[in-house]
């Protein structure tokens, strides 16, 4: 029997689904917590599965879908993380397409764990309050404040010590982005 199962194979997704320079700002984003949901759910990549991992907190639910970019890996030890602004909640495992607007840029017990803040890209005949978002600075500043309350409230709640550094635009955002997939393909290498 081999060592690991990979059914879903989301370390073969690239980041950028066109390419780097096709579409500014955008990226692939994999869902592993959807909106509202009071339950964590994480990745396991040995098995490529998205696993239930803890309850939230009593009263606490996930403002919006949160997930990650794959083929990423950041300064924690995991792949970047995003979160999705979106109006419906999406599900785990699903792949969707992000405009990257922002990033919340914090430190978790003293190591840099920025989070990404994306928007959907737009759908013909179904338009979205953000699809004119392509910066944070877009956004309505108490949704970014509700954002950064809710991811700093979140890991205290587990015990972490959070230090919210500031809020980045989408530029300082997507070389974030580019930054973490350069140390995927050096631990892949």
């Amino acid at each position: 029997m081999s060592k690991s199962i990979n059914a879903t194979h989301y370390d073969r997704i690239p980041a950028f689904p066109d390419g780097e320079k096709k579409r500014a700002h955008v990226v692939n984003a994999i869902i592993e917590t959807p909106k509202r949901s009071c339950h964590k759910y994480d990745l396991v990549a040995e098995y490529g599965i998205i696993a239930f991992s803890h309850t939230l907190p009593h009263k606490l639910e996930w403002p919006y879908d949160y997930g990650f970019v794959p083929q990423t890996l950041a300064a924690d030890g995991d792949p970047i993380d995003v979160l999705l602004v979106n109006a419906s909640g999406l599900f785990s495992g699903c792949l969707i397409e992000a405009r990257i607007i922002g990033a919340i840029r914090e430190t978790k017990d003293g190591v840099e764990n920025d989070r990404l803040i994306g928007v959907p890209l737009p759908s013909p005949g179904a338009p979205l309050p953000t699809d004119e978002y392509f910066d944070v600075a877009d956004m309505p500043r108490k949704q970014i404040d509700e954002i950064r309350d809710f991811l700093v409230r979140y890991s205290s709640e587990q015990g972490h010590h959070i230090e919210v550094k500031g809020i980045a635009g989408a530029k300082a955002a997507i070389a974030s982005v580019k930054r973490c997939m350069k140390q995927f393909r050096k631990k892949c290498a």
